[in-house]
């Protein structure tokens, strides 16, 4: 086994789960063993730039971010498909292994999100999913820390407004709010 395959090998056994967490946060169900096989594809193609650092993952999450941002493009574009369709009388139907978020909270503060910039968006996934620290953030974004620590602050708020601002009627009230009864 050459040296590339061997680091490429260590590379995919060490970081795969992160990988695959990374983009099963991101994109359907459907789409995430796709999306993954995408980033390793990359990776093996930029052997030879891979981080000989603990940078690894950081590195990685970049590569998949750029993978992510393709899909949720041509997501867009099928959107306007669906939406064309659905004006011709055409009703579009979800896929039924879509993934539901069972808690309305979750939902209400999923649904705020989903008001955000993709920018944003995906600071706030970096952060909050990836627990990745504003340094890390800065790196798989390709910007200052500085402009990081702006946009993930502004991000928060931003988020928080939204969330206030949903309709407090569709929240459900919390368990220890109502004793236990459904």
């Amino acid at each position: 086994m050459s040296r590339t395959d061997a680091r490429f090998a260590e590379i995919y056994g060490s970081y795969f789960k992160h990988v695959h967490a990374y983009c099963r946060r991101r994109v359907s169900v459907d789409q995430v063993d796709d999306t993954v096989s995408d980033v390793f594809v990359i990776v093996w193609r930029k052997a030879d730039e891979i981080p000989e650092s603990d940078e690894v993952l950081i590195w990685l999450y970049g590569i998949a971010r750029g993978v992510v941002s393709n899909l949720w493009r041509g997501g867009f574009r099928l959107g306007r498909l669906r939406k064309k369709l659905n004006s011709a009388g055409l009703e579009y139907v979800p896929p039924p292994d879509d993934v539901v978020v069972k808690r309305q909270e979750a939902q209400q503060i999923l649904k705020a999100l989903e008001t955000l910039k993709k920018d944003d968006q995906e600071l706030l996934r970096l952060s909050i999913w990836e627990e990745l620290s504003v340094a890390e953030i800065s790196k798989v974004l390709g910007i200052s820390v500085d402009a990081t620590k702006q946009r993930l602050s502004r991000a928060r708020k931003e988020l928080a407004r939204k969330f206030d601002n949903l309709d407090s009627k569709t929240l459900r009230p919390s368990v220890a709010q109502t004793g236990g009864a459904e």
